[in-house]
């Protein structure tokens, strides 16, 4: 029996992988078991005929020292598992055929079990395949060799017994082994997958907030620094006043709202854009405010529930928002902004002209675009035109086409409505 089966069963694979040490401490102390064993049954006189006639065909003393060679081939049990299959198999098997020591019974069960165990798997199927091959042999040769029934018997069981038993506990111990290796290394990957999961919806969280608060503070900001400059440019001192004012509500309301997001990111909620200032009748104020003139078209119908699902109403807003921030910042007159359901999508258009001397922006907010617009299955775009208004000078165009309803959501009436003049914030 082997000496340390509980500590095979929970050994790493292929311990005889390179790197492994020659010889462990684990290995030393089964060989000494094993030596006391055979030395300890010497003494004690028991022992058995062997086969090759009446009593054994060597002394005591030849059958001790060749067992005690068998065991010093255990010491590479673990890492050379090859030695004792070599060196204390056929020694064991000498010893139980013409010396008769109790001893090589076990040292022989050790010696098929340790490259099962132990052994690459190529090893341990050629292992396999030679101890079976050797059993067979031995059965044979009895059945050929003319020995009695009860002879033949007794060669069968005992050829079948130390072959079979060794080898099958050997292969279940390595498969259980092996399977938890399977299981560990599958927890493993589960683990690295849900640390890049979370690394992942972490990322999708960052960047949302960054866009929330893009989407907020920014326009906002862009009011404040185009009334101060027009402030700053006027003479008169009511007119001066009244873009002082416009600024400083621009900056309260910008205040306000990153006030709101702070106390959503700090109560754990739901990140969502507070409601205060940020609507559609916002948006077209801070249009007008940059274009006195701008041609504002909203249809009623983008804030119906009923014709636009909530995901894609507050997907359009957004984009609404980078829309005219970009305009406020960066446009000049005449600018034109359109929303409204066509054909049955949700279609947004924000044209305005711009000085063509001025570099184009590839930042966060045309990025910004692009997210809002796939997140509900839609699709957005930004660039340059040439022709933005009636003298042919350079403009920008931003348009998005996004589903009446999102991803997951609930279809629900989708008929078309054109925008109309009398529109939300007009």
């Amino acid at each position: 029996m082997p000496a340390d089966v509980r500590a095979d069963a929970s050994a790493a694979p292929d311990t005889a992988a390179v790197g492994a040490p020659r010889i462990t401490g684990r290995d030393l102390l089964t060989a000494g078991i094993y030596a006391a064993l055979v030395v300890g049954l010497a003494l004690s006189g028991v022992s058995n005929s062997g086969f090759l006639g009446e009593g054994p065909q060597w002394s005591r003393g030849v059958s001790v020292a060749l067992l005690l060679a068998a065991c010093a081939s255990l010491c590479w049990r673990r890492s050379r598992p090859l030695v004792p299959f070599v060196v204390a198999g056929p020694l064991a098997t000498a010893e139980i055929i013409g010396g008769g020591q109790i001893s090589a019974y076990f040292l022989l069960f050790e010696a098929l079990f340790v490259p099962v165990m132990h052994g690459s798997r190529r090893v341990a199927r050629t292992c396999t395949v030679i101890a079976i091959a050797a059993a067979v042999t031995a059965m044979l040769a009895a059945l050929l060799g003319g020995l009695p029934g009860p002879a033949v018997f007794l060669v069968a069981m005992i050829a079948g017994l130390m072959a079979s038993t060794p080898l099958l506990w050997g292969w279940e111990v390595r498969h259980h082994r092996e399977a938890r290796g399977a299981a560990e290394r599958l927890a493993d990957l589960e683990h690295e997958l849900a640390e890049s999961r979370a690394a992942q919806a972490v990322e999708a969280e960052r960047r949302s907030i960054a866009h929330d608060l893009h989407d907020v503070i920014a326009g906002h900001l862009s009011a404040v620094a185009l009334h101060s400059s027009l402030a700053a440019s006027l003479a008169d001192r009511e007119a001066r006043e009244s873009s002082l004012t416009a600024s400083r509500s621009s900056a309260q309301a910008a205040l306000r709202d990153l006030r709101s997001m702070i106390g959503v990111l700090a109560d754990e909620g739901a990140g969502t854009l507070p409601s205060a200032t940020l609507d559609w009748p916002s948006l077209a104020a801070r249009l007008r405010a940059r274009d006195p003139s701008a041609r504002v078209e909203i249809a009623p119908a983008l804030i119906d529930p009923a014709r636009v699902g909530p995901a894609v109403q507050a997907a359009a807003l957004r984009i609404g928002a980078e829309a005219v921030t970009n305009a406020v910042r960066h446009g000049r007159a005449p600018i034109r902004l359109t929303a409204g359901i066509r054909e049955g999508a949700v279609r947004i258009e924000l044209v305005n002209a711009r000085d063509g001397a001025e570099a184009l922006g590839a930042g966060m907010g045309r990025a910004a675009l692009a997210h809002r617009a796939l997140a509900v299955g839609g699709t957005a775009r930004s660039g340059p035109v040439p022709d933005a208004d009636a003298d042919g000078s350079p403009g920008w165009r931003v348009e998005a086409v996004l589903p009446l309803r999102g991803l997951g959501e609930s279809s629900g009436g989708s008929a078309d409505e054109a925008p109309r003049t009398e529109m939300i914030g007009r």
